[in-house]
């Protein structure tokens, strides 16, 4: 029982909040502890809230998911867990989720209640308008950077909000396709809005978002407040690794039947080692740039 509510919860997507934790890094205050704190707490109260939502998805979308290959052994369509249980482990989650936002501060609460309030918006609604769907998830990741800053009390660089924009875009189209792709001429039976797609179509987005990524990130490095913030003019040489890690997940999404962003960062050697060698540059500029 206890392992059906943690799998509920799906803690291998927390690592989606890693964009909470993002400002502290970008913003050069990782080894303030005080400032670092607030980030740690900031991520887990986007992590409980998260996990509300995912309770509450669960139980909207139980007849939809016992569609899906995947989607039936989830704790409550496989009937692991009961609708009234995953409701009020919803609701327990949530509660901590703001009582952790409300000492974090003022401004950090309103982003999670936003960022509970679209998704619930976009579990009910949204989920189902063509191309207003990748939106609502993109502005979700939005949120947890903007809501990463207030915790710690900067403000987000644009260009960082604009890369978190459209890469949260790129990958929220890329998990349409998948679907499509994947459950074939069942994916209506499991997602209605997905007869509204086509697999040219998503193919352009995905060149047109992943494409604005990494140039948006690109202009991020060669930023003038950016240079001066980081001590140095040379992180422009991490890109690379960015345009790399778009460029595996498209081939791995192509290649594979597997489209979920999540599973595809943890499971696949490519992308993970890309990962720690973007970072491993990243703090390696910015550390020589500041001797």
């Amino acid at each position: 029982m206890i392992a059906a509510y943690i799998s509920l919860m799906r803690p291998k997507h927390w690592l989606k909040n890693v964009f909470v934790v993002a400002p502290i890094a970008f913003a050069g205050h990782i080894a303030d502890p005080v400032l670092l704190r607030a980030a740690m707490l900031a991520f887990g109260a986007f992590c409980l809230a998260a996990s509300a939502i995912y309770c509450f998805n669960d139980v909207y979308d139980l007849q939809a998911d016992r569609n899906h290959p995947r989607k039936s052994k989830r704790p409550v369509a496989s009937g692991a867990v009961s609708v009234a249980g995953a409701l009020s482990f919803a609701v327990i989650l949530a509660a901590a989720g703001l009582a952790i936002s409300w000492s974090v501060g003022s401004h950090f609460l309103t982003i999670v209640l936003c960022y509970l309030a679209i998704n619930v918006y976009y579990t009910i609604r949204g989920k189902h308008m063509v191309i207003g769907d990748a939106f609502c998830i993109a502005i979700g990741f939005v949120l947890r950077v903007i809501g990463g800053a207030y915790a710690i009390n900067v403000s987000p660089t644009g260009w960082i909000v604009i890369t978190t924009f459209f890469l949260s875009l790129f990958l929220g189209f890329g998990k349409r396709r998948n679907e499509i792709v994947v459950l074939e001429s069942e994916s209506t039976d499991h997602r209605p809005v997905l007869g509204e797609y086509n697999l040219p179509l998503l193919d352009q987005i995905m060149v047109a978002t992943g494409t604005i990524s990494i140039i948006s990130y690109a202009i991020y490095t060669l930023d003038h407040n950016v240079i001066v913030k980081f001590g140095t003019d040379k992180l422009f040489y991490t890109v690379p690794f960015v345009a790399y890690g778009v460029f595996r997940y498209i081939h791995l999404l192509l290649r594979s039947k597997e489209g979920d962003p999540t599973e595809i960062v943890t499971s696949d050697r490519g992308l993970i080692l890309t990962s720690f060698a973007w970072l491993a540059s990243f703090f390696l500029l910015w550390y020589y740039g500041h001797r």
